[in-house]
């Protein structure tokens, strides 16, 4: 599945990269001063950045995190119009 996006008048498909996977990573955004800024690194199953995440709390008590997934993507160019 993916999106039609135009620019000068040719219509793109945007979609996954079927060759590539998703990947996961969560930052620590708890700190009374500022942000602690743990990183958990970037991992393709989220299991393992919720681990990071539970072994982060036990030993720190941090409560709050940025999690983020990427991924790849095709451009692929339609018709002009």
């Amino acid at each position: 599945m993916g999106n039609v996006q135009s620019f000068r008048f040719r219509d793109y498909k945007i979609r996954s990269d079927s060759l590539s996977e998703a990947t996961y990573a969560a930052t620590c955004v708890s700190g009374d001063e500022a942000d602690c800024d743990a990183q958990s690194g970037e991992e393709v199953e989220t299991d393992k950045v919720e681990r990071w995440i539970a072994e982060h709390v036990r030993d720190t008590g941090h409560q709050r995190y940025r999690r983020t997934m990427a991924d790849y993507v095709t451009a692929e160019p339609g018709a002009w119009r």
